[in-house]
């Protein structure tokens, strides 16, 4: 049954085929998958120049022709693509030799959604780099699989037919806009007798559904691995979900429009799949590993809308070192979040939410918070407290906010019911009007 459901899904010969081809590239050395990555960026460049017109004309305005890429120096002043760029010129982006392109789009979870096309090769490669990643963990294709998830995209409809074919490929779901205390009882109830052997998951929503577990003493939900994506996991997090599910927690840093970009492997190593050209960049420049940037991609496999030096708009640094599994593909230190969530300071210092977030661990009242900054000179902070606490407790966390962000920072703490999810079901730490330059 589960073999109907994947040629019903996404493909699953091509996708075969694909996995084929990552089992052998990952054990290329560093050097032979760099040249691998170069003969691919070339290739995708000059297939853009040639059949693309958004890119034929912006590499003409900047006086490049594919054949001056010589070396991955050449390739550095290939212009960047922006989320506004495909936005404002979609039209123009995509290969007039791709005729059954699907549209898709982003949650438009840190402002404008993004619109774009796929072709089906994206989906097929897409599913190969998830099925080798679990594999890493003993994960095989077709095993169960229940979603924590609020995605819409990804969420079958209640038409018989999509019911169906979330069975054959042997999903089920629990949606994150949904999380009230019955439902998460039903489908604790339901998990105990299915026992999925994987969670793909929102870590918030997540640490929600485990944190329900754990108070009402249910332990036999025992899955091998617990994927999580969309969101930057915490430690915090990280720690609950090995405490109440007893197994592996892997990080897949994904975007949308890209598919899965890097993978968490056994020994800790989040590997940046050789399918995807991933570049650390500060002040327009590429920067060396161990120095944080901004994050900016090129798909070696979406032809149908090329997406070349595309600023995903995470900021990260790549590792100084490489993972000791053995794996030629590079790894990075960190995904340390988006650019958006930055917060400045009236002097220009830039502070991550994590900063904050390490704040309020220290006061166990706070179940959640989010930050607003509309200029360098405020802050306001809503905080969702599991408990009553007493008048002085706001100042002093005041205090010790105004400590790191300094006395022309005026700090403002509010106390508040819930704080709405995005409408992708994510939860936003920090909204900014004034992120960093990056």
């Amino acid at each position: 049954m589960y073999r109907l459901g994947r040629l019903l899904w996404r493909g699953g010969i091509q996708t075969q085929r694909h996995l084929h081809t990552l089992e052998r590239t990952q054990w290329l050395s560093a050097a032979e998958l760099k040249n691998w990555q170069f003969e691919k960026l070339k290739e995708i460049v000059q297939y853009a120049y040639e059949y693309v017109p958004y890119y034929r004309r912006r590499y003409r305005q900047a006086g490049i022709h594919p054949q001056d890429i010589r070396t991955l120096d050449d390739f550095e002043q290939l212009p960047f693509l922006t989320k506004a760029d495909i936005n404002n010129h979609l039209p123009e982006m995509v290969s007039p030799h791709y005729a059954a392109l699907q549209p898709e789009s982003t949650g438009g979870s840190t402002g404008e959604p993004l619109r774009f096309f796929v072709d089906d090769s994206f989906w097929w490669w897409n599913a190969a780099l998830e099925f080798r990643g679990r594999g890493w963990y003993g994960v095989r294709e077709g095993d169960k699989m229940a979603w924590v998830w609020g995605a819409a995209q990804d969420m079958p409809s209640w038409s018989r037919g999509a019911r169906l074919k979330a069975r054959l490929m042997r999903h089920r779901f629990l949606n994150a806009f949904a999380m009230t205390r019955p439902k998460m009882q039903h489908f604790a109830e339901m998990l105990s007798r299915w026992q999925p052997v994987m969670f793909r998951a929102y870590p918030s929503a997540l640490a929600l559904f485990a944190s329900y577990l754990e108070e009402m003493g249910i332990t036999n939900i025992r899955p091998r691995l617990i994927e999580t994506s969309a969101e930057k996991v915490t430690p915090i997090q990280r720690q609950l979900f090995q405490r109440v599910f007893q197994c592996a927690v892997a990080d897949c840093y994904s975007a949308r429009e890209l598919g899965t970009i890097a993978y968490q492997c056994p020994q800790q190593g989040l590997h940046v799949c050789e399918t995807r050209y991933l570049e650390i960049v500060a002040h327009g420049n590429v920067v060396p590993a161990g120095q944080l940037g901004e994050i900016a991609v090129t798909s070696l496999t979406q032809f149908g809308m090329p997406l070349i030096r595309y600023r995903i708009g995470d900021m990260g640094l790549y590792a100084p070192a490489p993972c000791s599994c053995g794996r030629g593909l590079p790894c990075l230190q960190e995904v340390v979040g988006r650019v958006s969530e930055f917060l400045v300071t009236a002097e220009g210092q830039f502070v991550h939410s994590t900063f904050l977030a390490r704040i309020f661990r220290q006061r166990p009242a706070v179940v959640r918070f989010q930050v607003y900054q509309p200029d360098k000179e405020h802050l306001h902070i809503q905080l969702v407290l599991k408990e009553e606490v007493p008048a002085p407790w706001f100042e002093e966390t005041r205090q010790a906010l105004q400590e790191h962000f300094g006395s022309a920072m005026q700090i403002s703490l509010q106390a508040v019911e819930d704080i709405p999810l995005t409408p992708a079901g994510k939860h936003r730490f920090v909204i900014s009007e004034v992120s960093p330059p990056f």
